[in-house]
This record gives C-alpha cells, sequence and structure tokens, in this order.
C-alpha cells in the first residue's frame, strides 16, 4: 500500500514538473539601448511574460569587449517562430545571427 502511494505521488510530481518545463517559451526582443537597436533572445514562461518585458528596461547588457550599457526600451517582444510587426525590427532580425 505504501508502495502505490509513494509511486503516485512520484508520478504526480514527474507530470508536474513537465507540464511547467513546457510552458517556457522562446521569445526574440527588439531593444532600443544606449548603443542603438538590437535583437535579443529570451526564453521565459508564459505566465510572467508580461512581468519579464517590463523588467528589461533599464537593464544592464555587456558588449563583445564587456563594456556596459542599457536598455532604453524593450520596443516589441514575440515568441522566436513569428515576426515582429516593424518592418526595422524584421529587417535587423534578418541579420542577426542565432
Amino acid at each position: 500500500m505504501k508502495l502505490l502511494l509513494t509511486l503516485a505521488i512520484l508520478m504526480s510530481c514527474a507530470v508536474s514538473q513537465s507540464a511547467f518545463a513546457a510552458a517556457k517559451v522562446s521569445y526574440k526582443c527588439y531593444l532600443e539601448t544606449t548603443k542603438g537597436h538590437e535583437v535579443a533572445f529570451y526564453r521565459w514562461s508564459d505566465e510572467n511574460i508580461v512581468s519579464k518585458v517590463a523588467g528589461l528596461s533599464a537593464s544592464k547588457r555587456k558588449d563583445n569587449k564587456g563594456k556596459t550599457y542599457y536598455v532604453k526600451q524593450a520596443v516589441e517582444c514575440v515568441p522566436q517562430s513569428e515576426e515582429f510587426s516593424s518592418k526595422a525590427a524584421q529587417k535587423l532580425d534578418k541579420k542577426t545571427l542565432r
């Protein structure tokens, strides 16, 4: 009986963990920074996407040389499989390495 109960608990934990893992989605964001515009990639859960996008403003980033710059504004964030609505963002996205 204890074995059955233990197995049921373990299975429910495994199912709930796989549900949480499946909720993560890859996003790409068109950012206005102190160095200009860029496309950046993130992986967030669906439930807190609004707070994650809002948290990008005033966040620090580093360039290849280690110099710090700041995000002024997240202009647009979409799932990685979708296209940006802005033509400038689409053009920059085509140039950005994955």
